[in-house]
C-alpha cells in the first residue's frame, strides 16, 4: 500500500505539468477573427431608364464607419454559370450600375458577399438578387388603333436631340424572326416627331426601336391589322353622297365588308331592316378622323333572319336625337350570332341596342376599344322583353360615360364580362350599372380592372346602384377602383378600392371626355380603366 502512495505522489509533478501545458494550447475557436456576414434579407432593385441602383442590408456588427467593403458581380443566369459580366467593389450597402456597364431590357441577377475587414475573413457564401434589368429610355409615345393599318405605321416620340433612325424587326415567339426595315429620320421627321412606315406584312408583330446614334431609347411592340379579305365593298370613292352606305347595305352578298372614307360622313335616314351579315368599317389608313354614320333612324333585324354577324369597326356613330333614335331598334324574331362595336365611338342615341320583341336571341353582343356616351334611358344594351335573350355580354377596354342605363335585361343570359373599362355619370341617380333584376346569368358576372367616377345627376342627387342579378348568381370583383364620389346606395359592386380623390381628381377632363389619368400616385394608374387613358 505504502509503494503505491509513493508512486502516485511521484506522478503529482507530470499531471501538473501535462495540465499546465494543455491551459497554454490557443484555443482557434476563441482566438480566431469573427468571418464577416453575408448580407442578409433581400437585393432591392430600383430600374430607370439609364441605369439600375441595387441596395442591400448592411453586414451584420458593421456600421458606416466601419469600412466594410462589399463585391457586387453580376451575370445572366441566378447560378452564374455563364460568365461573369460585371464585377465591382463598394463601400456602401448599395451600387448603381449604368446603361455603359450593361445591356438596357436585358434580365441580369446579382450576388454579393461582404470582404475581408482587417483581420476578418470574408464571408463564406453570396447573397443573391432576383432578376433585375435597365428599363432603357422610352421616347416612343403609346400607339393608337389608329396609328395601325395593316402594311403601315404611324409612330410618334416626344422631343429629343441627336436622333437617327428607326427600326422595325419582325418578332415570333418574343424573338426576332425577319429581315429588319430601317429608316433613316430626316430633318422634317425629327422636327414632326413622326415617321410613318410603310411596307409591313399584315397580322404581324414587330419591335420599332428608335436610335441615338448607337444607342436605343425608345421601343414598342405591335401587331399589323390583319389584310381586309373577302367580299369587299369600297365606298371610298363617294364622298359627296351621305346615302350610299344605306343605299348599298341590302344590295351586297352576306358577309361583305363596306369600307368607308375616312372623314367623311353616311346617313341612315330609313330603318334599315338587315337580314345578312356585314361588316362595316373606316378605310384601313394612319388618318385619324374616323367615317361618321350620321342616324335620322336606325337598324332593324328583318322577320325571321338568321345572320352570323353584324360589326362596326373604326367608325363614329351619332345620332340627331337623344330621346329617339338608336344603333338596333329590333322588333322583329330573328338570330343574330354577334353584333360588335370595335374601335369605334357612338354618341347621342336613346339606345345603342334595344330588343323590344320576343324570339329575338343574340349569341354575343361585344364593345371593344370603343368609346359610348350621351345614351338616354335604353343605354348601351336593353333586353326588354321577357321572350327575348342576349346570350354573352362583353364590355372590354372601352370608355362609358353620360350613360342612364348601361345594361338592363328582362331575361337571363349566359354570361357578363366588364373588363379594363372606364365609366363616370354612368349610371344615371336611382339606376343600376348592370340591371337583370331577378333573372341569372349561369356563369356569373365578372368585374376585373375596371375604374367607376361618379354617377350621372339628377338635379343634385348622383346616389347609384351597382349590379343586381338573381340570387343563384356568382358576381365577382377584383383590381377595381371607385372614386371617392362614386355614392353607391345599393346593390354595391363587390371589392372596390376606393381612390381619395374624386373623378375630377382622377380624371384630366371627365366633362369633355377626356379620362387620362393625372394622377401618377393612383395605384391603378397602369392596370384599371380603359388602357387608352393609362
Amino acid at each position: 500500500m505504502r509503494v503505491a502512495i509513493d508512486k502516485i505522489i511521484k506522478l503529482v509533478p507530470v499531471i501538473l505539468l501535462g495540465a499546465l501545458a494543455f491551459a497554454c494550447e490557443e484555443d482557434p475557436d476563441k482566438l480566431d477573427p469573427m468571418r464577416m456576414f453575408t448580407p442578409a434579407g433581400d437585393i432591392r432593385a430600383v430600374s430607370g431608364e439609364t441605369q439600375v441602383k441595387l441596395t442591400w442590408n448592411p453586414s451584420l456588427y458593421t456600421t458606416s464607419a466601419s469600412g466594410a467593403t462589399y463585391t457586387v458581380e453580376v451575370a445572366a443566369d441566378t447560378l452564374f454559370q455563364t460568365p461573369i459580366i460585371l464585377s465591382v467593389q463598394t463601400d456602401t450597402a448599395g451600387v448603381v450600375l449604368t446603361d455603359e456597364q450593361l445591356d438596357i431590357r436585358q434580365k441580369y441577377f446579382a450576388r454579393i458577399k461582404a470582404n475581408a475587414l482587417g483581420d476578418r475573413p470574408e464571408s463564406k457564401h453570396w447573397a443573391v438578387s432576383s432578376s433585375f434589368m435597365i428599363r432603357g429610355m422610352q421616347i416612343f409615345e403609346a400607339l393608337m388603333s389608329t396609328d395601325i393599318t395593316d402594311k403601315a405605321v404611324l409612330l410618334k416620340w416626344r422631343a429629343a436631340e441627336g436622333l437617327t433612325q428607326i427600326v422595325l424587326t419582325p418578332q415570333e415567339n418574343g424573338g426576332p424572326a425577319g429581315e429588319a426595315i430601317t429608316v433613316s429620320l430626316t430633318e422634317e421627321a425629327i422636327a414632326a416627331r413622326q415617321e410613318l412606315v410603310r411596307g409591313l406584312t399584315p397580322s404581324t408583330a414587330y419591335r420599332a426601336e428608335i436610335f441615338r446614334g448607337n444607342r436605343v431609347v425608345g421601343y414598342l411592340n405591335f401587331t399589323t391589322n390583319a389584310a381586309t379579305v373577302g367580299n369587299v365593298i369600297d365606298l371610298t370613292g363617294f364622298t359627296q353622297r351621305p346615302s350610299v352606305l344605306e343605299d348599298t347595305l341590302l344590295q351586297v352578298e352576306s358577309g361583305s365588308i363596306i369600307v368607308l372614307k375616312k372623314g367623311v360622313t353616311y346617313t341612315i335616314s330609313n330603318t334599315v331592316n338587315l337580314d345578312r351579315s356585314v361588316t362595316i368599317m373606316s378605310e384601313n389608313t394612319v388618318e385619324p378622323t374616323k367615317a361618321t354614320i350620321f342616324f335620322t333612324s336606325n337598324f332593324n333585324i328583318a322577320e325571321g333572319s338568321q345572320i352570323d354577324s353584324v360589326v362596326f369597326k373604326d367608325v363614329v356613330m351619332r345620332g340627331n336625337d337623344y330621346g329617339g333614335v338608336y344603333v338596333f331598334n329590333i322588333d322583329n324574331a330573328s338570330t343574330v350570332g354577334k353584333i360588335k362595336l370595335e374601335g369605334s365611338h357612338a354618341e347621342i342615341f336613346r339606345g345603342i341596342a334595344r330588343i323590344k320583341t320576343s324570339g329575338v336571341t343574340i349569341d354575343k353582343f361585344i364593345i371593344n376599344n370603343s368609346v359610348i356616351d350621351s345614351v338616354a334611358n335604353y343605354g348601351v344594351l336593353t333586353v326588354d322583353n321577357s321572350g327575348a335573350r342576349v346570350n354573352d355580354i362583353l364590355f372590354s377596354k372601352s370608355t362609358f360615360y353620360k350613360i342612364e342605363r348601361p345594361i338592363v335585361s328582362k331575361s337571363s343570359a349566359n354570361s357578363i364580362i366588364i373588363e379594363h373599362s372606364t365609366f363616370n355619370d354612368a349610371p344615371e341617380a336611382g339606376r343600376y350599372l348592370v340591371d337583370f333584376s331577378s333573372n341569372d346569368v349561369a356563369q356569373g358576372v365578372q368585374f376585373r380592372n375596371n375604374i367607376v367616377g361618379r354617377g350621372k345627376k339628377i338635379g343634385e342627387d348622383n346616389a347609384v346602384k351597382g349590379i343586381r342579378v338573381g340570387s343563384s348568381t356568382l358576381v365577382e370583383s377584383s383590381s377595381s377602383y371607385a372614386t371617392s364620389d362614386y355614392n353607391a346606395t345599393g346593390n354595391q359592386i363587390p371589392n372596390l378600392t376606393v381612390y381619395s380623390g374624386t373623378a375630377t381628381d382622377l380624371f384630366q377632363d371627365p366633362k369633355n371626355g377626356d379620362f387620362t389619368i393625372k394622377d401618377p400616385n393612383f395605384a391603378g394608374k397602369s392596370t384599371a380603366g380603359d388602357p387608352r387613358w393609362r
